[in-house]
């Protein structure tokens, strides 16, 4: 009898002619020799005794027993990494470990530590499960490089063919990672309404489109931040940088970012109640506006699934993720790219407004001049107030604008205050830094005592000189000044001409818009060249 992997049954083989040994019931070749129980032994040219034959693997196991070691190995310690992170749930690891196998059996683990490995299929593992953790968290257990890990990541993505799976596409949800940050923050009661304020902060600021681009750790820092002094507890910034790892600078800029929009002038009683609005109605579609004026095509993933059409292209699970990962499409504000071409919009707006203004003013100018032959009874009724005046030169009212991010001139923080010198500490600060840098001031103070001799020694050498070599000199830096004056000229148009210009329709024309903007050589003429492109092949 011998055992059938195929059939997962021993199984009577039946010997063909040329020595294969096969099951009876799939065909499938179980031994492709001859062999014997009992050794048998032969003698070689040097008249030495050899054991006769062959070391053959085990037919019921597919893989040696080292491969199933170094198997249980990665899953003992990848339990290790969920354990120390806090989940107890071996089914993460169970998960991990078939993306392991993959990564093993295409010689991923080769010249990659071990241990980057298994966490980086961990991490997928709790992307996929929605669990709050991110890979500075696996960094920070293991004690390496979140670069270095975040590189293995994306390589084992690409491996693994997960360039195109939600794990890697969607956006990192901030929410999920509320309850954690409040709980390592706040040791005892009172968290409750911590994260629930700030998960409503959060909803806020994906309606905003705070989301995008931004990872979850500054958003969350930001709310949890706004939210634990709401309720009257006492944390620092630097508490909640140590929590959610991110720098100051960044926490300061989402708070920056968030006081711009038109939700940091609610109270935390308003946030809630928002909130909980639009948990009731979390599917809005204003005035049915986007059901009516899109396609019915279907553009999602289900495309080719037979799903129904529901709204903005997606059916509606992928709208209900849409919905939930940036916070509905009412009250909140437009998006960055429709705010920056409405600015646009607006300033040629002013500008054409600006230029109707200056041609009507000009005609007023001629009616001026002959206005004192019109009798003096005849009532003002050219012109405009000063109210309804376009302003000049192209300008327009930048009270349009909203405020920028970058903008750091509003913040009211006394951390902040802190860094900014009164005129004391700045005339202290400077006699100190001169102290310090003495050398250095003292090396450019001769640098520029050398400069100025220099020039005054090439002057003295034409003030005796003729009027002929005064104006060869006038002449020559006349010529410099106007060939600097054409280079700069000849490359500001090239630019344009690159930035206005559309993309090449093939090959050829590439390359003939790169002969046209860069002379490679002289010698060649690029006239001829450019006709090749045009011979029939």
């Amino acid at each position: 009898m011998v055992y059938c992997g195929h059939c997962a049954k021993n199984v009577a083989g039946e010997r063909i002619d040329d020595g294969y040994l096969c099951c009876g019931s799939c065909g499938r070749v179980l031994e492709d020799f001859y062999f014997a129980e009992e050794p048998s032994f032969v003698k070689n040219a040097a008249g030495q005794s050899k054991l006769a034959g062959n070391y053959v693997r085990t037919v019921q196991h597919e893989f040696s027993a080292a491969r199933q070691r170094t198997l249980d190995r990665a899953y003992d310690e990848m339990k290790y990494i969920s354990f120390g992170l806090g989940v107890n749930d071996e089914s993460m690891a169970d998960q991990a470990l078939t993306f392991y196998k993959i990564a093993l059996d295409r010689n991923f683990t080769r010249g990659r530590k071990s241990e980057q490995v298994q966490a980086a299929c961990l991490y997928i593992a709790f992307r996929h499960n929605n669990k709050p953790y991110l890979l500075i968290d696996f960094s920070n257990y293991l004690r390496t490089n979140v670069y270095v890990l975040g590189a293995v990541f994306l390589q084992l993505c690409e491996v693994l063919r997960l360039g195109e799976h939600p794990i890697v596409q969607k956006p990192i949800d901030p929410s999920l990672f509320i309850h954690k940050y409040t709980n390592n923050l706040i040791k005892h009661g009172g968290s409750k309404l911590v994260s629930d304020t700030a998960l409503s902060i959060v909803a806020s600021m994906k309606r905003d489109w705070m989301q995008t681009g931004r990872k979850p750790s500054g958003l969350c820092g930001a709310a949890l931040y706004i939210s634990a002094l709401a309720h009257g507890f006492k944390c620092s910034k630097p508490d909640i940088l140590r929590i959610v790892h991110v720098c100051e600078a960044t926490l300061t800029k989402r708070l920056v970012e968030f006081e711009n929009t038109e939700s940091s002038s609610l109270t935390i009683d308003e946030l809630n109640t928002m909130a909980k609005e639009h948990e009731k109605n979390p599917i809005v579609m204003p005035n049915g506006e986007f059901r009516d004026c899109t396609s019915k095509d279907l553009l999602c993933e289900h495309k080719d699934n037979g799903v129904p059409y529901f709204a903005l292209g997606l059916c509606e699970a992928c709208y209900k993720d849409f919905d939930k990962l940036s916070g509905g499409l009412g009250g909140g504000l437009d998006p960055p790219a429709f705010q920056r071409a409405e600015r646009e919009r607006m300033k040629k707006t002013s500008e054409e407004i600006v230029n109707e203004t200056c041609d009507s003013e000009a005609s007023n100018g001629l009616f001026e001049r002959h206005r004192e032959d019109l009798p003096a009874d005849v009532p003002e009724c050219i012109g405009a107030d000063v109210e309804h005046r376009a302003t000049k030169d192209g300008e327009y009212d930048e009270s349009y604008n909203e405020e920028e991010s970058e903008n750091f001139s509003d913040i009211d923080d006394q951390e902040v205050d802190g860094y900014l010198h009164n005129e004391e500490e700045k005339h202290f600060k400077k006699i100190i830094w001169e102290k310090v840098n003495r050398e250095y001031l003292e090396e450019q103070a001769a640098k520029e005592a050398a400069a100025a001799a220099a020039k005054k020694a090439f002057e003295a050498n034409f003030e005796n000189c003729s009027e002929d070599l005064l104006a060869a000199r006038e002449l020559a830096a006349s010529a410099a000044a106007a060939v600097a004056k054409s280079r700069k000229e000849m490359k500001q148009r090239r630019a344009h001409e690159a930035k206005n210009s559309g993309p090449a329709q093939s090959a050829a024309e590439a390359t003939l818009q790169m002969l046209r903007t860069k002379r490679l050589s002289s010698k060649v003429n690029y006239d001829r060249l450019g006709e090749l492109f045009n011979e029939p092949m």
